[in-house]
């Protein structure tokens, strides 16, 4: 796992060093043990690396045979030995081991079509230059991020968006619409970011950049139909041998491996077929939360240890490490995603890069295979939003809000059942704020911009190739909440421990499997996941199983009615908030009393808040600065001297 960035003139302009340098500072974090450049007219790499997979010859910029080809790259393509096998049948001759010079010889084969092939997680450039163009793309899904902006005549690439702010001609921004977006998803969604002239490369995309300019193409998509037709035995026995194949892939590593063991059905899985595929115990790693309730699944996650006698190591996390850490991952974060389980998770990872480099994650489970309980009851939600206007404004406006905490299931079901129009509908699911209370917070400028809250959702529905609701809502979060969000927040939070998190659950031959299911194997009657639980249940203690699905819940309600109160109204209510003018003072002032003051629990509106503000303290109001200066966390190695690439270089 590293970071990258590119710079490319099509003028043939050279960039300075110090640009590249300092580009590569700001990614310190994804890549400890290793820095490299390359500068000639036109273009300029940097690069840092995190070493898993040929530690001695993974060595990057990395250049072809005849130095006419250059690739910086991040991520980990777990096919390489297939590709590596294939292009020396077709004369290609290899270096290295690592899977960086696999995908190189690949597109010197197939040009862009290379991606096609690649099976794992990447983010990616190519400087091509004989044909004086750069070639950059992204995963199928978004496991691996990467932003691209303008900067004069030239295009900028990274890993990261702090990165672009080392070369000149690119500004530090509110792009206005993106804030109603942000209060309505808690993400921005590709490829727009809440910079103003900075983009995500959507997943599943490639670009080439030449004197022509940039050219954006999608490379992959899902299809839902037709259904595969299969028994319930049958169905389950794919499911596992799939999903084995996939962590057994994910194993490819020559540094210590473990896995975030949460204790939910997900990584408890990835657990139980690791524990299959390793020889010795896995080490497993679990956070869970100083809160009273049902906030902490730790019991859970010790249950899975037990029962795979893995090496198991946790943490407990409280309201003052959240304090003490916002600052930091405002910074590392780059855009205000709302989630509020990025803190446990970076603290997780800090705990895990003591021992290990590499963690099998369980993301995506909930995404392919229907987890979610806005699954199971979305009819129930279309049924109402059906009903009159006036009766859905008693029911849900009046009623609704007022009912006492226990009835909150009842609450989310009302808050989407309030919009007849399908994308609205599906993004107040998750939302910050919906409708009504959304407008009535913004400010006049900002209301100006209302009509893009749900508008990513729309154009997510005008070109998903699913027609059945499910399949239609399972899209829409594959190509938005799934990369902007959570996979946005496991790679900033992991990278920023200096580890790589893997996904097996998002391998996309088990992703277009799924996809093509009968419903029966998601969603029956009020319970979602079912063709995964079924295989959790032959794999995983009964308890893991069958229980209310918790989530990674942090404890935000009754932290910022007590220890993160002062917080909380410090921050949303000072003068240097309020005075963004952005939010109406006197509705704001009203939604955090009603938090605070114990009426409604507003906790993930106020998260959204509170991160918002963080954001533009860290990245609008200064240059952006890491709040502390980097250290690599236990493991990493110290970095040895960067190497310069010339024009002619070498790796």
């Amino acid at each position: 796992m590293c970071g990258f960035a590119a710079w490319f003139d099509p003028t043939g302009g050279p960039p300075e060093r110090e640009w590249l340098s300092a580009a590569a500072g700001l990614l310190a974090h994804r890549g400890p043990d290793d820095a490299g450049f390359l500068v000639e007219p036109g273009v300029g790499l940097a690069f840092r690396r995190l070493s898993i997979v040929d530690l001695a010859g993974g060595h990057q910029p990395l250049a072809n045979e005849d130095g006419t080809m250059w690739i910086v790259y991040n991520g980990e393509v777990y096919n390489h030995e297939e590709l590596r096998r294939e292009l020396e049948t077709l004369g290609h001759r290899f270096r290295t081991r690592c899977d960086t010079e696999a995908i190189l010889h690949a597109y010197e084969q197939w040009g862009e079509g290379c991606v096609e092939r690649l099976r794992g997680m990447f983010a990616l450039a190519i400087w091509d230059r004989k044909r004086r163009r750069l070639f950059v793309a992204r995963d199928r899904l978004g496991i691996k991020p990467l932003y691209w902006a303008r900067a004069g005549r030239a295009f900028v690439f990274a890993s990261e968006a702090k990165a672009l702010f080392a070369f000149p001609g690119v500004r530090r921004s509110v792009h206005l619409p993106g804030l109603v977006e942000h209060l309505t998803l808690r993400y921005a969604a590709s490829p727009a970011t809440l910079f103003e002239g900075i983009e995500k490369l959507p997943p599943a995309h490639h670009l080439t950049v030449d004197e022509g300019g940039p050219v954006v193409r999608r490379y992959w998509d899902l299809d839902w139909e037709p259904t595969i037709t299969l028994g319930d035995d049958e169905a389950l026995e794919e499911v596992e041998r799939r999903l084995t194949e996939s962590v057994r892939l994910r194993l490819m590593s020559e540094v210590p491996l473990g896995a975030l063991l949460s204790g939910g059905v997900d990584s408890s899985l990835v657990v139980a077929l690791a524990a299959r595929l390793i020889p010795r115990p896995v080490q497993t790693f679990s956070v869970g939360f100083d809160a009273p309730g049902p906030y902490s699944e730790l019991p859970f996650a010790r249950m899975v240890a037990e029962r795979f006698g893995t090496e198991h190591r946790e943490i407990v996390v409280g309201a003052a490490d959240v304090a003490r850490e916002l600052p930091r991952l405002a910074w590392h974060q780059d855009e205000p995603v709302s989630e509020p389980a990025a803190i446990p998770t970076f603290l997780v990872a800090r705990l895990a890069r003591e021992t290990v480099t590499v963690v099998l994650t369980g993301e995506g489970g909930d995404e392919l295979f229907a987890g979610y309980p806005k699954y199971a009851f979305d009819p129930l939600a279309r049924r109402l939003a059906a009903l009159p206007g006036p009766l859905r404004g008693l029911l849900f406006d009046h009623l609704a809000n007022r009912l006492p905490f226990r009835f909150r299931k009842f609450q989310v079901v009302a808050r989407s059942a309030r919009f007849r129009d399908e994308a609205e509908r599906l993004a107040a699911w998750f939302a910050g704020f919906a409708g009504a209370e959304r407008v009535r917070l913004l400010s006049p400028a900002l209301r100006a911009h209302d009509h893009v809250a749900a508008a990513a959702f729309a154009r997510a529905l005008e070109t998903t190739r699913a027609r059945r609701p499910l399949d239609r809502m399972l899209d829409v979060d594959r190509r938005l909440w799934l990369p902007d969000d959570l996979l946005m927040k496991m790679d900033k939070m992991s990278m920023a421990a200096s580890i790589e998190a893997r996904v097996p659950l998002l391998d996309h031959p088990l992703v277009e499997w799924a996809a093509r299911l009968p419903e029966r194997f998601k969603v029956q009657g009020g319970e979602g996941k079912v063709l995964l639980k079924r295989l959790a249940r032959r794999l995983l203690p009964r308890e893991v199983v069958d229980r209310p699905k918790v989530g990674f819940t942090v404890p935000l309600a009754p932290w910022f009615r007590g220890p993160l109160r002062g917080l909380l109204t410090d921050t949303l209510l000072s003068s240097t908030a309020l005075g963004r003018g952005y939010f109406d003072e006197q509705v704001l002032r009203g939604y955090v009393a009603d938090h605070v003051e114990g009426r409604r629990d507003r906790s993930r509106e106020l998260w959204t808040l509170l991160t918002l503000e963080l954001w533009h303290r860290a990245y609008i109001d200064q240059v952006p600065h890491p709040p502390v200066a980097y250290e690599p966390p236990p493991r990493a190695n110290p970095t040895p001297e960067a190497t310069w690439n010339g024009q002619a270089g070498g790796s």
